[in-house]
């Protein structure tokens, strides 16, 4: 359960940092004026980037044989998996994040509309 808390925290603060933080701000720049469209929006939208950061901690979890959030509800690969089982746990482990940002960003938001 505590890699869920973990992996959840992890995925919100990249997402985080590269929606609105200001380290990023150029990098949002770029690409609001190469691609406006895709990557523009992209990155200024927590739920639309963080679904893609699922998908890119999931990877990396899997390479380091970390768990993810699939692999605690029983949707750990075999030893001899197939990429589509590899692809269907990276979606849904992308999709989990998304939904988490999600809920956190709003709840944060929720929490700074109460204190003003």
């Amino acid at each position: 359960m505590e890699l869920i808390f973990v992996y959840s925290i992890i995925a919100y603060s990249i997402t985080n940092v590269l929606v609105f933080g200001s380290i990023f701000q150029s990098w949002r720049d770029f690409w609001d004026k190469k691609s406006p469209k895709f990557f523009g929006k992209l990155f200024s939208c927590p739920m639309c980037l963080s679904v893609w950061v699922g998908f890119a901690l999931s990877l990396l979890f899997q390479h380091f044989n970390i768990g993810t959030p699939m692999t605690l509800i029983g949707m750990s690969l075999p030893i001899n998996y197939t990429i589509v089982m590899l692809l269907t746990k990276v979606f849904l482990d992308g999709l989990f994040v998304g939904g988490i940002v999600w809920l956190i960003h709003n709840l944060e938001e929720m929490f700074e509309r109460l204190g003003s």
